[in-house]
């Protein structure tokens, strides 16, 4: 009928369409369904559910995912964590006396009985149309396939499709009619026997090669998952992101810090977040408590996508979008001894929730204090790895190219850094530069012709990373009537 229809929904995307690489995250977790054998990399929720499934409630992988987008970050890779004895769900159709093709669940657990294989005559000669259902709703067809090997090469070839099987060809004839539809039978996920071992385990997933991030496990507050993220970070150029066991009041939270700076290595790799946070559900006005992992990893890839991994993810940068509430409120002197602890509070200030602490879990705190530092330093790690590599297998002539080349490009690195901010340059006391805030070198000093003969190039870098202004002292003299304004 005649009129104006208006219908609502609920964003669930990323707020930011800039993506560099150190702001990406790395989330570990439980998860309905999906590959545990791989990473994922996601840019949206709806990527996310494509793969992994919808929220269930033994697991904060999907809230925590959510949260990320719903607050500004814009890309994540993903480990799915699945116990020792998990299973994996099949069905294997014949073409009437032979095994044809076996449909193999994308991961184990008990949603695969949700999948069905049909068949039927296709609009060729001699062909099938094969349809795989989720839950009774067609997610692949396969039109007109004359041959086993056709199926595996449709289904293989369909990204929706590989969301949900795999195909393997068993070498029969033409499928058989399937009218019924055959479902794969349900695995088992074995979540009950999951321990700190398989979280740790699953970072494996994250392969080096996928760059520079922040890393975490919004499943575990152990310590064991806290020496692996840290251990991982330290291994592949990344920043861990850990938080406290919900319920935890600001002096345990205190004590956790100070634990882990005592029994944990690579703590210069890691920071530490207190409290839990409230987020949306779908239900109106009720909200889900959740680890902060993914609005401190997505308050960082704001801070990074903005200004650089020079920037915190605190401070007025960090003001919640999507974050209802706090599990827990820490007024100024409760912030100040977490602060001191190395514990990051998320407070409010002036009406709104934000990331109120950059501290790393470092005991160097000169070199260390703020997790900027190493983040400064991945980046850098990280270009220099992927710009260098280009000049492998140059020619080594006596007139030193190969060493301005390698000169030229870690320069190229390091300047735009010194531009942002990053770096932090020496003048002396008439306010004439003194260095850069950082040096490169790479000359016939550091590579003697015998070293050369090997193939090696050595270049020494060095540089002094900015710190963060996290408090401001102002002294307020009142005069009176009678004196002068000081």
């Amino acid at each position: 009928m005649p009129g104006v229809t208006i219908s609502t929904a609920v964003r669930s995307g990323p707020i930011g369409n800039t993506i560099r690489p150190s702001s990406q995250a790395f989330f570990c977790g439980l998860a309905d369904r999906g590959p545990t054998d791989k990473a994922v990399l996601c840019g949206s929720l709806v990527d996310f559910e494509s793969v992994f499934g919808q929220y269930q409630s033994y697991s904060y992988l999907h809230p925590t995912v959510e949260t990320f987008f719903e607050e500004g970050g814009t890309q994540c890779w993903i480990s799915r964590v699945a116990g020792p004895s998990a299973t994996t769900g099949f069905v294997t159709l014949t073409d009437g006396s032979n095994d044809t093709v076996t449909f193999t669940a994308n991961g184990p657990g008990a949603w695969s009985s949700g999948l069905a294989v049909t068949t039927a005559v296709g609009s060729v000669a001699n062909s099938k149309t094969v349809t795989l259902t989720l839950s009774g709703v067609t997610v692949f067809v396969a039109t007109d396939t004359t041959a086993s090997d056709q199926i595996v090469s449709k289904f293989s070839s369909s990204t929706a499709a590989s969301y949900y099987v795999t195909v393997t060809d068993e070498g029969g004839g033409l499928v058989d009619t399937y009218s019924n539809p055959q479902s794969l039978a349900a695995g088992d996920d074995d979540r009950s026997n999951i321990t700190s071992a398989h979280y740790v385990t699953g970072l494996v997933n994250f392969n080096d090669a996928y760059g520079v991030g922040a890393v975490a496990c919004p499943e575990s507050e152990v310590q064991a998952v806290y020496q692996g993220l840290l251990d991982h970070a330290n291994s592949h150029n990344r920043i861990a992101i850990l938080h406290t066991a919900a319920a935890q009041t600001a002096a345990q939270a205190e004590t956790l810090g100070t634990t882990i700076r005592t029994n944990e290595s690579n703590t210069e790799h890691g920071a530490l977040y207190w409290p839990w946070i409230n987020v949306p559900t779908s239900l109106t006005g009720v909200t889900r408590k959740i680890p902060p992992d993914g609005y401190v990893a997505a308050a960082r890839a704001r801070a990074h996508n903005g200004k650089g991994s020079h920037q915190p993810g605190a401070g007025t940068i960090s003001v919640a979008r999507w974050v209802a509430s706090l599990e827990s409120e820490a007024n100024s002197a409760v912030g100040n001894a977490l602060d001191y602890d190395n514990v990051n509070a998320l407070r409010v200030i002036n009406g709104s929730i934000r990331v109120y602490g950059a501290r790393s879990l470092s005991n160097d705190a000169s070199n260390f204090r703020y997790i900027t530092a190493q983040d400064t330093i991945n980046g850098v790690v990280y270009e220099a790895n992927k710009s260098l590599e280009e000049l492998i297998f140059s020619v080594i002539d006596g007139r030193g190219n190969i060493f301005a080349s390698v000169k030229a490009r870690l320069i190229a690195i390091l300047e735009p850094r010194r531009i942002s901010g990053a770096l932090y340059e020496a003048f002396d006391a008439v306010g004439k530069q003194i260095d850069l805030g950082y040096t490169v070198k790479c000359d016939k000093g550091l590579n003697p012709a015998t070293q050369l003969a090997d193939g090696l190039i050595k270049a020494k870098i060095g540089i002094r990373v900015s710190s963060v202004g996290d408090q401001i002292n102002v002294d307020i003299v009142k005069s009176n009537l009678t004196t002068s304004v000081v």
